[in-house]
């Protein structure tokens, strides 16, 4: 079976503010191999809080900055270059450093859809989605968040 090509130019990329998060290729785009997201953040500013995957793993390449992260149980500082794989059923957070901005690539395999969740983020942030809303979503685009007393975002 061919699969066709998946090209988007950054002009052409939709933005999620607060953080900052480009939508680059869902499972759609791509045939369901892989999904893709940069993520900007400020000095200091949250990504999100302790979660796993179940279907797909993870994948952050850390572009300029640096970036925290809790990996299973282990909190790692990733600089500029670094690579972290986030295997399914791994717990993982993520923020930039107090000190340092972070610019990220994310990638997702295999590309489940998660576009429609990331557009949902802000207003489950503001709390404009009820509670059995915001569970039901999570289990739908495999978002499970978890207890990690270790993880500290704000440093």
């Amino acid at each position: 079976m061919e699969r066709e090509a998946w090209v988007l130019q950054e002009k052409d990329a939709e933005v999620i503010e607060k953080p900052a998060l480009w939508l680059l290729a869902d499972g759609e785009h791509t045939g369901g191999l892989l999904g893709a997201n940069r993520l900007s953040l400020r000095a200091g500013e949250a990504g999100t809080k302790p979660h796993y995957h179940k279907k797909s793993a993870e994948a952050f390449y850390v572009l300029d900055g640096a970036l925290r992260m809790l990996v299973g149980s282990e909190t790692v500082t990733v600089e500029r270059g670094g690579y972290v794989v986030i295997p399914p059923g791994v717990r993982h957070a993520f923020a930039a450093p107090p000190d340092l901005a972070a610019d990220v690539l994310i990638t997702l395999a295999p590309g489940v859809e998660r576009f429609e969740y990331f557009r949902a983020l802000p207003g489950i942030l503001r709390g404009d989605v009820e509670p059995a809303e915001i569970e039901r979503i999570h289990e739908r685009y495999d978002v499970h968040f978890v207890d990690a007393p270790e993880w500290d975002e704000r440093g």
